[in-house]
């Protein structure tokens, strides 16, 4: 982990907003104070735009498993009035080593910049710093509303510097409580809610409690839930048994700590006949609730857990006066419970560097050809099996 707190370069703009890049996770932890309090004035964000996750995941991240940080500040005089929270890291993509940068985490489709509501202009100050002073081959940037002034802004800055600029289509999961449970859980497929309601049967007679934090609730008990959590995501498909790796456990622990110091912690636990068997991690901020991770332990995959317990954490967040639910990705199990998938638009901007250029192609242009020739060979053949 880099421990110098050097700013790469400044740079002023037209708007008199001044920019900066800090390339240490000591530096971000020095942000602490003026990045929370641009939170309160920035309404368009959610949760993963907050220090208390950024800024653990950058202490906990950072070098070795994360990249380098790349956080843009925007000041205007003593006042932060924009954030970018970015890596920059050897990368790939087409399979062509490139310098790549990323919003953090750079290993999630979530990511966002904060930016005060009055000072709008601090997202084209920090973008034009990035292009002009640091030094990269790719900019890929997720989480922007097609047709948005952001995205607007994005290509406006690629314009002026010459730089390629391609799109990808993505989406993210949302389940509406604003009219309570009852009315949510009447909008999905009566298919779904009988497979609901069969298994529901056999987990709560095979013993069914649900305990873990839950805002003001079970605090006491924090770092157990935590062991307990990490425990069931060991025992699940996505480890098989492994051991969580040493910088995850801490990050986990780190997250839930200071989500919980401020009562915004969910994180219900399922145990049936005794045994953990499922959990939701998520935050809760300003009527949402943000989901960061759902697992549940193999052994019990037949009976859904994960699929419950999601359901029991919906009711109990419209009950508490939560009314959406936001979870990244577009992911085919999500469509039984999701109400929408809300449209966003991937950024990939290239510099005008030779290494840039050529993955382009390749990313952009060859495989897609090769995608549609490969498809176009495939049904020649099943035409000719036809005949």
């Amino acid at each position: 982990m880099q421990t110098v707190a050097a700013p790469i370069r400044q740079y002023s703009s037209p708007t008199t907003l001044r920019t900066e890049w800090v390339t240490s996770s000591a530096a971000v932890d020095a942000l602490a104070d003026a990045w929370t309090t641009l939170e309160s004035a920035a309404t368009h964000r959610t949760s993963f735009a907050t220090f208390d996750f950024l800024g653990t995941w950058y202490r906990h991240y950072a070098g070795e498993y994360g990249g380098t940080p790349l956080v843009g500040l925007a000041w205007n005089g003593t006042r932060l009035v924009g954030v970018s929270p970015l890596t920059i890291r050897q990368g790939t993509l087409g399979r062509i080593p490139v310098t790549r940068v990323d919003f953090a985490p750079n290993d999630s489709i979530a990511g966002e910049c904060l930016l005060d509501d009055a000072h709008p202009e601090a997202l084209d100050a920090l973008l034009e710093s990035l292009v002009r002073d640091v030094r990269f081959d790719i900019l890929c940037l997720n989480g922007f509303t097609p047709a948005s002034a952001p995205l607007a802004t994005i290509l406006g800055v690629a314009r002026r510097y010459k730089c390629a600029v391609e799109l990808e289509d993505h989406a993210f999961a949302v389940a509406d409580l604003r009219d309570g449970y009852p009315a949510y859980r009447n909008r999905l497929s009566s298919h779904y809610r009988r497979n609901l309601s069969n298994k529901a049967r056999k987990i709560e007679a095979a013993g069914a409690t649900v305990d873990g934090v839950f805002l003001d609730e079970g605090l006491e008990h924090l770092d157990a839930a935590v062991e307990r959590m990490i425990a069931i995501n060991e025992a699940s498909y996505k480890l098989e048994g492994q051991r969580l790796a040493d910088h995850h456990r801490a990050f986990l622990f780190d997250v839930c700590r200071r989500l919980a110091a401020q009562r915004r912690l969910a994180l219900p636990i399922l145990s049936i006949g005794g045994e953990d068997a499922a959990f939701f991690l998520g935050a809760i901020e300003r009527g949402c609730f943000y989901d960061l991770t759902l697992a549940y332990a193999e052994r019990f995959a037949r009976l859904s857990p994960g699929a419950h317990l999601t359901q029991l954490t919906l009711e109990r967040l419209a009950a508490t006066g939560v009314h959406t639910m936001v979870s990244h990705g577009a992911h085919e199990y999500k469509k039984h419970w999701a109400t929408a998938f809300v449209p966003q638009t991937r950024v990939y901007l290239f510099t005008r560097r030779p290494r840039a250029l050529a993955t382009r192609f390749v990313r952009f242009g060859l495989l897609p050809l090769w995608r549609r020739l490969s498809s176009g060979q495939n049904s020649d053949n099943a035409e000719r099996q036809s005949d």
